[in-house]
């Protein structure tokens, strides 16, 4: 049996304008980032100051959503002190998934609560304070940052496997320097945050099995969008008795168009649904001289502008009834559509 990013701690920090300081826990709402794979091996050993990584040789394999949005009653129940709740939503091909991550922010120190997606079930419901808590730290964190919670447990489901599971959770602004990712045009300067995640999972009070992982983001101070440009997760788990034995690699690219094809500046675009009182519209890229129609099911034109869209949120002042639109957004280099719905 395999487990797909066990423990996935899916750290989404951003980075403000201060050179080597990750600033927040949390990335721009409606952030898009693009899951790919390599052939290559990437060298991420390294770290200190003045660091060169070059990396290369990607394949896109989708798109992945963050939202930010707050827990309802009964996740706060299950999740103790969360107060947000990071939504992924990511599409491979005609397949789209979603999974949570619960966090707590108690004056800038940020703690994960719980995580669930694809069947798998995750609880720190016996961490740091016995509050559920697997701690990352305060921010801003500044190189050479280093926190350790040494107290991380609790339960976990995964189909017909479950148990309990303790260990340390250790965070560190481990590195700057240069990135450079050829096959996007981008090369910057950059600040990582490394997290290493290792806990001993356990059936009663027996030890079963292990599971580790290793995540290293990236990120650009001069980037007003603060989300990363890069990020690794490498999950290892191994547990006899449950018939595990895996070691997996994962990569994103964030906030960085493709080369050579000008349609993938709209595969950022994303729209918040269902539509409240006004159509919100978030996307990583500039979209120049963008065309923005809604239509009905009918095909009536309900709304339609030209603008300039910025990267980051562009919202629509536009009152729609109860029913559901589609929106269109282009330009001379091509559009997308995308069905909203309107309570």
């Amino acid at each position: 049996m395999k487990i797909k990013l066990f423990f996935s701690l899916l750290v989404l920090t951003t980075i403000g304008f201060a050179q080597n300081q990750v600033n927040s826990f949390y990335s721009t709402n409606g952030f898009v980032s693009r899951p790919v794979t390599t052939p290559n091996t990437l060298n991420q050993s390294s770290s200190g100051i003045n660091q060169n990584w070059n990396f290369s040789g990607f394949v896109n394999l989708g798109t992945s959503t963050y939202t930010n949005v707050a827990p309802t009653t009964t996740e706060t129940s299950t999740y103790p002190g969360t107060n947000t709740v990071i939504v992924t939503t990511s599409t491979q091909g005609t397949t789209t998934t979603t999974g949570k991550m619960f966090t707590k922010n108690s004056s800038g120190t940020v703690s994960i609560t719980g995580l669930d997606s694809a069947g798998l079930n995750i609880n720190f419901n016996g961490g740091s304070a016995g509050s559920g808590n697997a701690t990352l730290g305060a921010f801003p964190m500044v190189y050479p940052f280093t926190n350790t919670d040494s107290n991380v447990s609790g339960s976990y489901v995964f189909g017909t496997n479950s148990g309990t599971f303790s260990g340390t959770l250790t965070t560190t602004v481990d590195a700057y320097g240069v990135l450079n990712l050829p096959d996007y045009g981008y090369t910057g300067n950059v600040t990582r945050l490394k997290t290493v995640l290792a806990v001993t999972l356990y059936l009663s009070i027996f030890p079963v099995g292990t599971a580790s992982q290793t995540t290293y983001s990236y990120y650009d101070p001069n980037d007003p969008t603060n989300n990363f440009k890069f990020r690794s997760l490498n999950t290892i788990v191994q547990s006899s008795a449950a018939g595990i034995n895996q070691n997996d690699t994962t990569y994103e690219i964030g906030n960085i168009p493709l080369l050579g094809n000008p349609n993938n500046l709209f595969q950022s675009v994303w729209i918040q649904n269902p539509v409240q009182n006004s159509i919100q519209i978030n996307t990583s890229n500039t979209i120049e001289n963008a065309t923005i129609s809604v239509t009905d099911m009918l095909g009536k034109t309900i709304y339609h502008t030209k603008n300039e869209m910025i990267n980051g949120l562009f919202e629509i002042p536009v009152s729609l009834t109860k029913g559901v639109y589609l929106i269109t957004i282009g330009n001379e280099s091509g559009n997308v559509t995308k069905k909203i719905v309107k309570n």
